[in-house]
């Protein structure tokens, strides 16, 4: 039998993708509706319709819908199979409490576990950030705010602070730069780009409890911001959106 060379390997691999990689497509494809309110909540979610849309089999749709339900972004309904999970006021309120908390632990980690490494990381991320506030990029502007407290955990060096975000930051997701779009304080982007920069030159500095108090500060900020603008959208008789 003859042993193909590397160059029909690489063919036959771009040709017929493993399935871990269909299944990590079909995820990151219906998160990101999901995130950006393409996908409603409480909206039907059918394996056919999204195998459709995707461009894959069934297979990998059901593989992403098992690890979306262990999120809390989608739900079983017993009348109408899986949809896009309901989001209470509640439920992002109570997020936020915990997300205050870690963030607060993250930051005082951070300040004290920075390595040189870390400090490159950190600095490059927020000069992004401030450079996006400046081109009015709000796109770009909300995934270096993710990206920033990305850095700052894992420079914190904690595993089990990643794996309750990864629990609690679904619940915000859909929320989290609602403010930032629909608010009406004047000049919030740089007003939040300089609460971020703060939090920053303070683990730079290596002030671990300045680090904690900014960044409890922050997101106690933001979870009063985002819950009293979602109360304003959010019929009183029905508290989920």
């Amino acid at each position: 039998m003859r042993t193909p060379d590397t160059n029909e390997l690489d063919t036959t691999t771009r040709r017929e993708p493993r399935e871990p990689d269909l299944a990590t497509r079909a995820y990151d494809g219906i998160r990101e509706a999901i995130l950006t309110m393409s996908f409603q909540p409480g909206q039907q979610l059918q394996e056919v319709a999204l195998a459709h849309w995707l461009g894959t089999s069934r297979t990998p749709v059901r593989e992403a819908i098992r690890r979306l339900q262990s999120e809390g972004l989608v739900e079983s309904s017993s009348s109408r199979g899986v949809v896009v999970a309901q989001v209470s006021i509640d439920d992002v309120e109570n997020a936020y409490l915990v997300i205050e908390v870690l963030e607060g632990l993250a930051g005082r980690l951070a300040a004290e576990r920075l390595t040189d490494e870390g400090a490159i990381g950190l600095r490059r991320v927020l000069d992004e950030l401030q450079h996006a506030a400046a081109a009015a990029d709000l796109e770009r502007w909300t995934q270096l705010d993710a990206e920033l407290h990305d850095t700052i955990r894992a420079i914190a060096a904690n595993p089990k602070l990643n794996q309750v975000a990864n629990l609690v930051y679904p619940v915000i997701e859909r929320v989290r730069s609602i403010y930032l779009r629909e608010g009406h304080e004047p000049d919030q982007v740089a007003i939040a780009t300089a609460d971020h920069c703060v939090i920053g030159e303070a683990i730079l500095a290596r002030d671990a409890t300045r680090a904690e108090a900014l960044s409890r500060q922050l997101f106690a900020k933001a979870g009063a911001d985002n819950v009293r603008l979602l109360k304003r959208w959010v019929s009183p008789l029905r508290r989920s959106f």
